[in-house]
């Protein structure tokens, strides 16, 4: 086929009107056994009549034609004659048909296009194509561009020359609108695809890779070539996690913030809270995954978690610690009761134990004198008279340190088995006091006691007299400073059918606002290295809501005293109660 044919057949498709009283153009016979192309002025149009039902089959034609917005062209290369359908210039625009001069249609090619669309039809009617199917764009009546899609093929006679050219237009200006922006929102996809945060993966399920964005790339530490060919499952840390995942995606659907380990190749794992559902790309099902990571938090809390672990650890042994010191610090105040009360037993031993002397030195005397025959009525009778008053002091002191060794020995008892029973609550309270002179005596306090008669308690007298034992001593160490004159009142009386209320008073120094809140805390004292050890009220406190099963609140004022308040169950709880903190009262 050479040049001056496709010349000629691009002026035939070019030119020529549609079947209903339609003009066909003769091209030049020359131009069609290929001499020189036939000027506009050699074309001669020619009317020819239509039987009735061929006219027919061109109405349907041309509805069928302006129903799917399409033209029909054919091309008689031997008689030199091309037909346009009449939607052709209407598919341009045109309201009527125009003049179509032979270069009509390669006039409207767009630049961009002409080049590559007369390349094909010149391979085609070369030979080197079976078929054309291409798309450029033509130039509107109005000036603007519609996309053709073009169709057809060139008929050959027996000898293989063309003599026949003919195919149909179909306007896809709009499909390729439609292309262009779903192209468009591909590329948006795409582009946020990549630049999000969040590792984002399609995958089969067997495992192979069908997209993953650059956080994929760097969170999973290989380049984008070695994970597209990397399987799915060799990158968990665990195989049978993703197995696992697949299984709960089948059983529950899409799901959310499932934490997965993966492995990177440098040996590190990394943690990511993954999100999956299902998705369909390029016609294959396939499941979508969101990969958030989230290692930095996982090492936090396994930080996090050796913290606590070290700090319950520490707690654990800072709480022995504690108990080993209040231990020490029940023990130091038993200690105490132990050297007071042996004190105060040596004045009653001590006046006993002269009496006895004198009385064994009277009879001595008295049983020499009558040995000796010198013994005098007026002897026995004074020998009688000192009998009776050595006898009388030598039992009133044996009675009182008999007394001393009896409240000293109930005292130490209940303090140091802690051991329940049932007992009166005054009458108790007195023997601590009494256990408590010989530390009283050497200061000028006055201890008052006001107990309500017949109030019993069941419960544990060892701890509170461990209780009143430290508020006293409190009292004595931080009321009293400087030795000062004063009065400790204690008064007991019901608190309702089921419970007690003990009021400890003292009229001292007060505590300050700013450490009233912080009384009963450990080691807390104003008296470091001056005799307190900061336990005293805090062995108090866990007495009173422990094993008393009570409450204790603490009120003050600076200057004028202190109160401490304690409201107990009359029959202690049988399990060790949780300490429940009441605040201090302002």
């Amino acid at each position: 086929m050479t040049a001056e044919l496709v010349i000629v057949a691009l002026g035939a498709l070019c030119l020529g009107a549609g079947l209903g009283g339609a003009f066909v153009h003769r091209l030049g016979r020359r131009a069609a056994s290929g001499g020189d192309a036939a000027s506009p002025a050699g074309l001669t149009p020619l009317e020819l009549p239509l039987p009735d039902a061929v006219a027919n089959v061109g109405e349907r034609l041309e509805m069928a034609l302006d129903a799917t917005g399409a033209a029909v062209w054919d091309a008689d290369l031997v008689a030199g004659t091309c037909w346009w359908s009449e939607t052709f210039p209407r598919m341009l625009g045109y309201a009527d048909t125009p003049a179509m001069p032979f270069d009509f249609w390669e006039k409207r090619l767009h630049p961009e296009d002409r080049e590559r669309v007369l390349a094909h039809i010149a391979a085609h009617l070369a030979g080197e194509t079976t078929s054309y199917d291409y798309d450029y764009r033509m130039r509107r009546e109005d000036g603007g561009w519609m996309w053709i899609a073009a169709k057809g093929r060139a008929f050959r006679d027996g000898t293989g020359r063309v003599v026949r050219y003919a195919g149909i237009m179909t306007d896809i200006t709009e499909a390729r609108r439609q292309a262009e922006r779903l192209r468009a929102s591909e590329e948006r996809l795409l582009k946020i695809m990549q630049a999000t945060p969040i590792a984002v993966n399609v995958t089969t399920r067997d495992g192979r890779w069908l997209f993953c964005n650059a956080q994929s790339v760097h969170l999973l530490g290989r380049d984008h070539a070695e994970l597209m060919r990397t399987p799915t499952p060799q990158l968990y840390a665990d195989p049978a996690e993703r197995a696992a995942l697949i299984a709960r995606f089948d059983r529950e659907g899409p799901f959310r913030d499932a934490e997965i380990r993966f492995r990177k190749p440098d040996g590190g794992v990394v943690w990511t809270l993954s999100s999956w559902d299902q998705i369909e790309l390029d016609g294959e099902a396939a499941l979508l995954t969101w990969l958030y990571d989230i290692t930095d938090r996982k090492s936090a809390e396994a930080t996090s978690t050796r913290a606590r672990e070290e700090a319950e650890r520490a707690l654990g042994e800072l709480r022995a610690a504690q108990e080993s010191l209040i231990q020490a610090e029940t023990m130091a105040s038993l200690g105490q009761l132990v050297a007071g009360v042996a004190h105060e037993i040596n004045t009653p031993i001590g006046i006993a134990l002269t009496a006895a002397s004198h009385i064994g030195e009277q009879a001595q005397m008295l049983n020499d004198r009558f040995a000796g025959g010198t013994l005098r009525k007026s002897d026995f009778t004074d020998f009688l008279a000192g009998l009776g008053e050595g006898v009388r002091l030598l039992m009133a002191n044996i009675d009182r340190a008999a007394a001393l060794v009896q409240s000293f020995k109930q005292v130490a008892v209940d303090q140091s088995s802690g051991d329940r029973r049932v007992f009166d609550l005054g009458g108790y309270v007195a023997e601590i006091l009494f256990s408590l002179r010989p530390r009283l005596k050497r200061t000028r306090l006055t201890v008052a006691l006001d107990c309500a008669e017949d109030l019993t308690m069941d419960s544990y007298p060892g701890a509170l007299g461990q209780v009143l034992t430290n508020l006293v001593i409190n009292a004595v160490l931080h009321a009293y400073p400087d030795g000062g004159a004063g009065t400790i009142r204690i008064a007991a009386q019901p608190d309702g059918p089921d419970r007690v209320r003990i009021d400890f008073l003292d009229d001292g120094a007060g505590i300050p606002p700013e450490n009233l809140s912080k009384v009963f805390e450990p080691f807390f004292t104003t008296k470091r290295g001056q005799g307190g050890s900061g336990l005293g009220l805090h062995i108090v406190f866990n007495t009173v809501t422990g094993p008393l099963g009570g409450t204790v609140a603490v009120q003050s004022w600076p200057g004028r005293g202190t109160r401490f308040t304690l409201h107990l169950p009359r029959e202690a709880p049988v399990a060790l109660s949780t300490p429940a903190v009441e605040a201090a009262l302002p």
